[in-house]
Parts: C-alpha cells; sequence; structure tokens
C-alpha cells in the first residue's frame, strides 16, 4: 500500500479488495493528516494488523497503531469482524489519545 509522502507503515497487510484497500488507505490519510495538523513536528505512524481464524469462514481482525514523534509515543489497538470498522475505531482511539497527550504538555 502506498501513502505517498506520508510516513505510514503498514504490516502483515491483509488481502483485500479494492474497495476494502481504498477505504482503509483513504481512512488512514486523513487520520495521518488530522494528527499532523495537530502534532506540528515529524511523525511516523506504524500500522500492524492480525487475523485470528475463528468458526470457519468468519475472520477476526486486529489492528495495533503506533503513532511517533519527538519526546511521545502513543499506542492504540482495536479488534473487531469488519477491518474498515475496526481500522476506523483504532484511529479514533489514536486520535484521542493524542490530543489527551498533547493537552498535558
Amino acid at each position: 500500500m502506498n501513502f505517498g509522502t506520508r510516513k505510514i507503515e503498514a504490516s502483515d497487510l491483509p488481502d483485500l479488495d479494492s474497495f476494502e484497500e481504498q477505504k482503509l488507505r483513504a481512512a488512514l490519510e486523513k487520520s495521518f493528516d488530522r494528527l499532523k495538523a495537530v502534532v506540528h513536528n515529524e511523525m511516523a505512524l506504524h500500522v500492524h494488523f492480525k487475523q485470528h481464524e475463528v468458526e470457519g469462514q468468519k475472520t477476526k481482525h486486529s489492528i495495533h497503531l503506533k503513532l511517533s514523534f519527538p519526546g511521545k509515543t502513543i499506542v492504540s489497538s482495536e479488534s473487531g469482524w469488519i477491518l474498515p470498522g475496526v481500522a476506523q475505531k483504532a484511529l479514533e482511539a489514536l486520535e484521542r489519545e493524542t490530543l489527551k497527550a498533547l493537552k498535558k504538555n
């Protein structure tokens, strides 16, 4: 998955159809841009995907996010059955945690 000039690194990305991949890429890029506007510094987003085979054809997805910028590292995790929804929840949690961490300073 290509993110242009954004420092987003994805590992263990599951096989997705083009619609799911486009939706996931859009969510990651949008969230990265929102965080970049708040952080005002160099930052990198690391995204790790994990799949858990459960009950025949159903697959449970886990996403672990790590946002790194000078002086801070913020993490977020989420799991569920629908990958784009799981990603959105994890990104929202990461944004909340980032705003909390920056507010403390």
